[in-house]
């Protein structure tokens, strides 16, 4: 019989493990099956593995999607206002070193679903004094600037819910740290409560949304304006012809077309127009707002242009005059027109600094708002600008602004309450505004 001196020299003949490079299979498939690369006998020897196949295998596991990122934000600033007024009226040039604010970001992406969150932290400088009824506190007042979550569609399509931007032109018209008279007058940077869909094409992008109401206020000593956008709200005590209202129910929407492109930008052309109710809360009845804006931004070349007109006609059923509205942010409220035509232009230019640790972006913009009714002034503002930025790690921002304004809330003595509606006392104006922010 041949089957014992065949089994006998099978166990003089030594087998060579097979060589495996570390490549051929990842660590992850080696030990799926809860087993090391060889296996152990009833007798404690390893026997050799099995031979491994050269090439991944056909289905590996996906790459891990989603990425969470959470920020930080510390402001701080100088403000001297050349045209200020003292305890008696009067007039004195000041000067401001103070804590502005803390941010808290939240941001998440992945290829199906995004969302973002960003809470704001004021209180504790000059414009929060104990004169003005504060504690002087860092954070006493606080709130939301947006909060959302979406679905990715497609590549070029998604859906949003929450309290986001609402699509009228650009979310930033210009580049200044005090946007332009957009924000002033509630057109900017707004963000509501709401739904909106967006397509991004290369030739037409459009995006529309419903907002049933307005962000929240939340935390601070006025009535409705503890707010970080500038929305319709009851006026506080203090403001003349206070109005009571609030904006429900915003249909807003932009369509942009793009004339023309190179490695830069494009030329492009946005039509924007905002519809809704304004309920008021004296006469329980609704008036409606109507704004529509025509822009034309050219991005094709280092030197960025915007030319924009927006008009807005706000109906409010008010039981006093309908002339003028209350509106707020930032824990405190002021008068706009009723009825108004802006026109807005800014020029922007990077400028190169070699060497030099920060990149410089230099803006200048200047806006106006025609007021419908008679005797109120025109309300204008010049602003001329420059960003500073590490290019180390783009933490540090530095806002550098020089504002001229007149009739304008945000420059000067006496304005703030009526420089958006009547106006203020009609003269020029200037402050300067250094604002520096460090973000991790």
């Amino acid at each position: 019989m041949l089957i014992a001196p065949l089994l006998a020299l099978a166990e003089t003949v030594e087998v060579p493990a097979p060589v495996l490079s570390m490549a051929a299979e990842p660590i992850s498939a080696q030990s799926a099956s809860g087993t090391d690369s060889a296996t152990e006998t009833t007798s404690g020897e390893r026997e050799p593995a099995a031979s491994l196949p050269v090439s991944l295998p056909e289905n590996p596991p996906p790459p891990k999607d989603g990425h969470l990122k959470l920020g930080v934000g510390i402001r701080g600033r100088v403000d001297l206002r050349f045209n200020d007024a003292g305890s008696s009226g009067q007039r004195r040039t000041s000067t401001h070193l103070s804590f502005d604010t803390v941010i808290l970001k939240l941001d998440y992406n992945s290829s199906t679903f995004f969302g973002a969150a960003e809470y704001r932290f004021y209180g504790g400088n000059f414009i929060y004094s104990r004169k003005n009824g504060y504690e002087g506190i860092p954070g006493e007042i606080n709130f939301p600037a947006y909060a959302y979550i979406g679905a990715k569609l497609s590549a070029a399509d998604k859906v949003t819910v929450g309290l986001q931007p609402v699509p009228f032109d650009d979310r930033y018209w210009g580049s200044s740290w005090y946007n332009s008279m957009g924000f002033v007058y509630g057109l900017e940077e707004v963000y509501d409560v709401g739904i909106s869909y967006a397509h991004s094409g290369d030739k037409i992008s459009v995006a529309a949304g419903l907002f049933p109401t307005t962000g929240p206020a939340v935390m601070g000593q006025s009535r409705d304006s503890a707010r970080y956008s500038v929305n319709i709200v009851r006026g506080d005590s203090y403001l003349p012809d206070a109005s009571d209202n609030a904006e429900r129910n915003i249909v807003a929407g932009r369509i942009q077309y793009a004339l023309a492109s190179s490695d830069r930008g494009k030329l492009t052309l946005t039509g924007s127009a905002w519809l809704s109710d304004v309920h008021n809360f004296d006469t329980d009845r609704d008036g409606s707002r109507r704004a529509y804006a025509l822009s034309l931004t050219d991005e094709t070349t280092p030197l960025r242009k915007k030319l924009l007109v927006a008009r807005q006609v706000i109906n409010p059923a008010n039981a006093g005059r309908s002339d003028l509205i209350a509106v707020g942010d930032y824990d405190s409220s002021y008068n706009i027109a009723a009825k108004s035509t802006m026109v807005f232009g800014e020029l922007s230019h990077p400028i190169e600094t070699r060497r030099f640790p920060l990149k410089v972006n230099l803006y200048g913009s200047y806006a106006r708002v025609f007021k419908d009714a008679a005797g109120f002034a025109d309300t204008q503002r010049f602003n001329l600008g420059a960003l500073w930025t590490d290019k180390a790690t783009g933490r540090i921002r530095v806002w550098t602004e020089l504002l001229v304004g007149r009739n304008d809330p945000y420059v000067g003595a006496g304005q703030f309450l009526s420089g958006s509606a009547q106006g203020g006392d009609n003269r020029w104006k200037v402050s300067a505004l250094i604002m520096a922010g460090y973000y991790f």
